[in-house]
């Protein structure tokens, strides 16, 4: 199934049409994570029903959730930019994605977080809240 990932703000494209792979469909094994290296194929939307990062505090991180999508950030498309809010933008050598979503949709909406650290594998986890998956158009 191809699905296309858009603002909920204004419905702008923010990826190509994407193959959505479930971590709970029969035979598929959530991918190895690797630091500094990206974590999904290009082309391809991961559903995960574990989150990528998990709190060992009394706060929940800000990715504990479920489901969520993990994409390659070579699928986002010029609609997305990187936030203004320079406290959504620590790492090391690129964006932890510790502090919360650091994209944003050309019309200013929060659309997800990138992480492309030197510690983390490198994805795009879309917000749920703020962006929509709709149907490959037919050609």
């Amino acid at each position: 199934m191809n699905k296309i990932l858009c603002c909920g703000a204004c419905e702008a494209r923010l990826t190509p049409a994407l193959t959505l792979v479930s971590s709970k469909a029969p035979g598929v094994v959530a991918p190895e994570q690797e630091p500094g290296k990206p974590l999904i194929a290009r082309g391809i939307a991961f559903k995960s029903w574990e989150p990528i990062e998990r709190s060992f505090g009394n706060v929940p991180s800000l990715l504990e959730f479920v489901p969520q999508y993990w994409l390659n950030p070579d699928d986002l498309t010029d609609a997305v930019r990187i936030t203004r809010n320079k406290d959504r933008l620590s790492g090391c050598c690129g964006l932890g994605g510790l502090g919360g979503p650091n994209q944003i949709c050309r019309c200013g909406a929060e659309v997800g977080t990138l992480r492309t650290d030197c510690w983390t594998p490198h994805l795009f986890v879309p917000d749920p809240a703020k962006t929509n998956w709709i149907e490959e158009e037919e050609r």
